[in-house]
């Protein structure tokens, strides 16, 4: 049987995270003929079993379980290439700590796909308290490489000699005793919301695949193991001159805190790994650029 979609789940840990984004799938979706695929990268609290014996007689969801924690690309490739198998005309791949907040969901995918001919589709991204996430739809040009590095050298010198911990520790609690969190909105300045583009940059927490892309590739490049992926694939989507597009009529909820939250304030020692991660990854993203700078001209 080929499906429409396959929704394509990464789980690590938070199992309720992982529940709400398949019961928003469940819900929302606005077609019968899909298929989501839950990878658990090797759970150490055994919440990838759970998961399997809750699901296993379901014949929409397929749960995998890793032996080991493969990281995030090798992790979903584990799944993309099981949906891959199954037949499907697009592939969505979610972080579990996001949700589907549209009944028509599919059909904004479908609709996009006959306009743009698109190779990897990007929604517009709500986060919890109701904003809209702003991130980059370009990638680091060469000469902002090393302005890059400092910064994260910066973080790492703050974090080593522990400043970074006050910083957290007096914005989290001091924060809290001037009320901070009710009234910061009135100094913030208002974020404008992307507009449709073609050929950008998108947000990892959920990339929507057509089949352009699926009969090409068996998942995303593996060059790192955390940290950079959005990047690695943009740059190869320029490389095989396939689109790219941010559609913001398409929208999902991401909650981040599944995915951030061992990281950003609680543990000085992770925080560090992700630094040391974005490093190797700039490392990467400039040896990536110099194999192929005739391409990526009019990007780097």
């Amino acid at each position: 049987m080929k499906y429409k979609i396959c929704f394509l789940i990464l789980h690590y840990q938070v199992i309720d995270e992982t529940l709400r984004c398949i019961n928003s799938i469940q819900s929302k979706i606005d077609t019968d003929n899909y298929h989501i695929i839950v990878v658990d990268n090797a759970s150490p609290n055994h919440s990838g079993e759970i998961l399997e014996k809750k699901y296993r007689n379901c014949n929409k969801i397929t749960v995998i379980l890793n032996e080991r924690n493969e990281g995030f690309s090798k992790g979903n490739n584990i799944g993309f290439e099981y949906a891959k198998k199954l037949g499907c005309d697009f592939i969505c791949m979610m972080n579990n700590d996001t949700e589907i907040i549209q009944d028509n969901f599919y059909s904004i995918i479908e609709k996009e796909f006959e306009h743009s001919q698109f190779a990897v589709l990007g929604p517009e991204i709500y986060l919890a308290d109701g904003s809209v996430c702003s991130y980059p739809k370009t990638i680091l040009k060469l000469d902002e490489l090393n302005q890059d590095r400092k910064r994260i050298y910066k973080q790492l010198l703050k974090n080593r000699f522990f400043i970074e911990s006050i910083h957290l520790f007096l914005y989290k609690y001091i924060g809290k005793l001037i009320h901070w969190n009710k009234i910061r909105h009135y100094f913030r300045e208002e974020i404008k919301r992307d507009a449709y583009m073609e050929n950008v940059r998108l947000h990892g927490c959920c990339l929507i695949f057509s089949n352009i892309y699926i009969q090409a590739f068996d998942g995303l490049e593996v060059r790192t193991d955390f940290y950079g992926e959005e990047d690695i694939l943009f740059v190869r989507l320029i490389r095989h001159h396939m689109k790219s597009v941010y559609d913001p009529e398409l929208k999902i909820l991401h909650l981040e805190q599944a995915a951030t939250s061992s990281i950003n304030g609680k543990d000085y020692k992770k925080r560090r790994f992700v630094y040391m991660k974005h490093l190797e990854t700039l490392d990467m993203l400039e040896k990536m650029y110099h194999e192929d700078l005739e391409s990526l001209k009019d990007y780097i």
